[in-house]
């Protein structure tokens, strides 16, 4: 039998969503070998938790958050998993993951959140992310975050190119995957090669 080509997925989350790219192979040209959107919820009343929270008493709010990262979670778990297995029949082991994440800046107590929007929107966020990273990990996937606005510095100092270079590999890493190859591909894309640097880099 061939040996299993190590692979990475890296994650773009959305407030109920996810864009998910798998590369494979040596971090020097890997290749896509999967594309897909993760639902975690179906309707902007399901996703939008905190959102909905802000029409609720506190307890009630804090309830609804509860279970619906417990749900989402659920449905994160399931749709790696089967991810996972699907790449492995392919001939690729999933060996790391990486979530693109946002500045991280601590939120405060959920009662202060929810009198502000701009904290909302950065808590389903931060919602999504965390249930992504506790997807990884139950998956037995070493997960790391990685910054959006460093993203393209962090990956070329991980492949050891220069930013050009790497807008030109990445360019060429699309077209060899057909669309779409929007921002959130590319995004994912640029994540699971960091996280596949990393692993390489490991061994």
């Amino acid at each position: 039998m061939a040996p299993m080509r190590p692979s990475a997925i890296g994650m773009r989350p959305h407030t109920g969503w996810a864009a998910v790219v798998a590369l494979a192979g040596a971090p020097s040209g890997p290749e896509v070998v999967a594309r897909r959107r993760i639902d975690m919820a179906t309707t902007f009343d399901e996703g939008a938790v905190y959102h909905v929270g802000r029409e609720l008493p506190l307890p009630r709010a804090e309830a609804l958050l509860r279970s619906s990262e417990e749900r989402f979670l659920r449905v994160a778990r399931t749709a790696l998993a089967d991810l996972a297995d699907e790449l492995r029949a392919g001939g690729c082991e999933p060996v790391a993951s990486a979530v693109v994440s946002g500045g991280g800046r601590p939120l405060p107590p959920l009662q202060a959140i929810l009198r502000s929007h701009p904290l909302v929107h950065a808590a389903e966020g931060e919602l999504y992310r965390q249930v992504l990273l506790r997807a990884s990990e139950e998956c037995r996937l070493p997960v790391q975050r990685v910054s959006a606005k460093e993203l393209p510095a962090l990956a070329a100092r991980a492949l050891g190119v220069t930013p050009e270079r790497l807008g030109a590999r990445l360019a060429a890493l699309g077209r060899a995957a057909g669309k779409p190859w929007a921002r959130d591909q590319k995004e994912s894309a640029l994540a699971a090669w960091i996280a596949l640097a990393a692993h390489r880099g490991s061994d």
